[in-house]
């Protein structure tokens, strides 16, 4: 048996990766077209990013705000008028940490017990900004209605949470935070 040249194997080599990579790519049916990302699907997923990202945080939280964390670990995912406003409530809490002054549950979840996860269920626009229906499923009872929807706009290339929508009863959490008295 006559042995390859090393330009042969190499060739040869360079083959069989080509066929392992297409036989491994996934084929789209004769005819069918890609499914093109919509800007509802990409606010959409951002929206869920960040549930993914803050509920696990939410559940395992002993003390403090986790809504603090998440404005501090991703601010530029919020529009300034929410964080400022958080940070106002926080600071105001943390002058009278003997009783309750400022938020009563999760601005995020509209919750003060956490399901085990938050699915972004449906994007609505509203002029130049969307409405994203989240549900919080598991370890919760049933939800027929969105526990929070999120107000989201474009912003520096990316989507950033203008302010959280409560539906029960119906109120938003810019204008709650408004509300609470001066501390």
């Amino acid at each position: 048996m006559r042995s390859l040249s090393r330009h042969a194997r190499v060739r040869t080599a360079a083959t069989r990766l080509a066929v392992a990579v297409l036989v491994a790519a996934p084929v789209a049916p004769l005819g069918a077209q890609p499914r093109a990302v919509t800007t509802a699907d990409s606010v959409t997923q951002a929206v869920q990013s960040f549930y993914t990202w803050y509920v696990p945080r939410a559940r395992a939280a002993t003390s403090g705000a986790p809504w603090m964390l998440a404005v501090r670990a991703r601010g530029a995912l919020f529009a300034p008028a929410v964080v400022a406003a958080l940070r106002r409530d926080s600071a105001a809490s943390a002058r009278h940490p003997e009783e309750v002054v400022g938020l009563d549950g999760d601005p995020f979840l509209n919750a003060q017990d956490p399901c085990e996860r938050y699915v972004a269920r449906r994007t609505v626009p509203n002029g130049q900004r969307f409405r994203v229906e989240v549900v919080g499923q598991g370890g919760c009872g049933q939800h027929t209605r969105p526990d929070v929807v999120v107000e989201v706009a474009r912003a520096n290339g990316g989507w950033r949470f203008e302010n959280f929508r409560y539906l029960d009863p119906p109120d938003d959490l810019l204008a709650l935070l408004r509300r609470l008295p001066a501390r």
